[in-house]
């Protein structure tokens, strides 16, 4: 006979049970695992980095032609051979990458107004230092015995301030092949902690470059507001390689020459006449058919199938040929 459990010991099970001593059983597949015998994979929500990878392809191309631009804007500034390098770009939040930043470092804001956002140029100490003794002429000077600072004077205040200028206009005119953004300089920061044009919950793209001279280098960064690109998104899919550097009266000239190039049907009607089907078919060879043309009235040259000139036949070596007599004013036959 099967053991019955009496009643003080079921009480006592189901006070165990309710406060987790003894594990309640489960139906459901799985239930004996722990989290780690899964096999699963952490995703981040916030990371847009196949977000700029599939839909941005162009921002490489367009920091690539600004690394040209800037390596000859500083070698006109500093006269002196420098080497502008593109490293990479992250995605990540704005606050996050404002807490990387160390003293003294210059945060540049620009505004966009077409499309409306903000980007920034950040200039770190080494690049400041760097750009100070090539502009001035330096001692090459170790950057470890300058002393720790909060802040630039200043002179370096006003170099930067003019590297940051040719900067902004060097990267317009890498935008122009994708599209033309509108860039103005807005003001700049030394403390990351006042910094608040962008949200700090807001992903960026921070695009490194290297900015080197003969014996000194330092980074230069550019902090691209992500949300700000999402009206010009369809623009920037595609990668541009091809630079143009012609104007538009020399692209004009091109398409016309291309344009010249096309070939064209050129059509004279000598005339037409309403027969009968009964009629043609009592046709016999020799038959003349009567037109509605008379033979010394202009005859009609269509081009692809629309009247453009009025002419005159007759022979041209042994060949039949028209003598354009009259150019239709094709405005005016448009009004009418």
């Amino acid at each position: 006979m099967a053991e019955i459990l009496s009643q003080n010991e079921i009480d006592a099970l189901l006070s165990a049970v309710s406060t987790g001593d003894v594990a309640a059983p489960s139906n459901k597949p799985g239930a004996d695992k722990k989290p780690s015998d899964f096999d699963w994979v952490a995703y981040d929500l916030a990371s847009q980095e196949k977000f700029l990878r599939g839909r941005l392809v162009a921002l490489e191309g367009i920091h690539e032609r600004f690394c040209r631009l800037l390596r000859a804007t500083l070698h006109n500034l500093l006269k002196t051979t420098a080497t502008v390098t593109y490293r990479n770009t992250e995605i990540l939040r704005f606050s996050e990458y404002l807490s990387g930043i160390t003293l003294p470092t210059s945060i540049n804001i620009v505004s966009m107004r077409n499309p409306a956002g903000y980007m920034m140029f950040v200039i770190g100490s080494k690049l400041a230092y760097a750009l100070v003794d090539a502009y001035y002429g330096g001692s090459e000077r170790p950057f470890s015995q300058l002393g720790h600072r909060d802040d630039f004077t200043q002179i370096e205040k006003n170099l930067i301030h003019k590297t940051v200028q040719l900067c902004i206009e060097d990267l317009q005119e890498a935008w122009k092949l994708n599209y033309p953004v509108d860039l103005h300089y807005s003001t700049a920061e030394s403390n990351p902690i006042f910094v608040s044009y962008i949200h700090g919950s807001e992903s960026v793209a921070v695009v490194n470059f290297e900015v080197e001279f003969e014996d000194v280098s330092g980074p230069l960064s550019l902090i691209v507001q992500l949300r700000a690109l999402d009206p010009i998104r369809k623009y920037l899919s595609v990668s541009v390689t091809k630079e143009i550097t012609a104007d538009k009266k020399t692209w004009k000239d091109h398409w016309e020459n291309e344009i010249s190039e096309l070939p064209l049907s050129v059509v004279t009607k000598l005339g037409q006449a309403d027969v009968s089907l009964r009629g043609i078919m009592d046709w016999k060879v020799g038959d003349t058919v009567i037109l509605d043309q008379d033979a010394v009235a202009p005859l009609t040259v269509e081009v692809e199938g629309i009247p453009k000139f009025l002419g005159q036949m007759g022979v041209q070596h042994g060949s039949s040929a028209v003598k354009i007599t009259e150019v239709f004013d094709t405005t005016k036959r448009g009004d009418k």
